[in-house]
């Protein structure tokens, strides 16, 4: 089992990872609202956040393993 200290740190982690990912799907709808609203919407709006979203998604994929691995079960 690994320390207690290592394995909170990796919930915190993976907690400040869901976080991240939720502001940014926050940040795109905002901005879409906003351009909606000021009429100047164009489809693609927000897709520049896409390659962080999946880059995020990726690093929580990562430290889920991690954490399954050093808690002995499967995810």
């Amino acid at each position: 089992m690994a320390p207690t200290l290592e394995l909170d740190g990796l919930n915190e982690l993976h907690a400040a990872l869901i976080e991240e990912r939720q502001i940014i799907v926050a940040s795109v709808r905002k901005l879409r609202e906003t351009r909606r609203q000021k009429g100047s919407f164009v489809l693609g709006d927000g897709s520049e956040a896409g390659l962080r979203f999946v880059a995020v998604q990726q690093q929580i994929d990562v430290v889920e393993a991690v954490i399954a691995t050093l808690t002995g079960s499967q995810a």
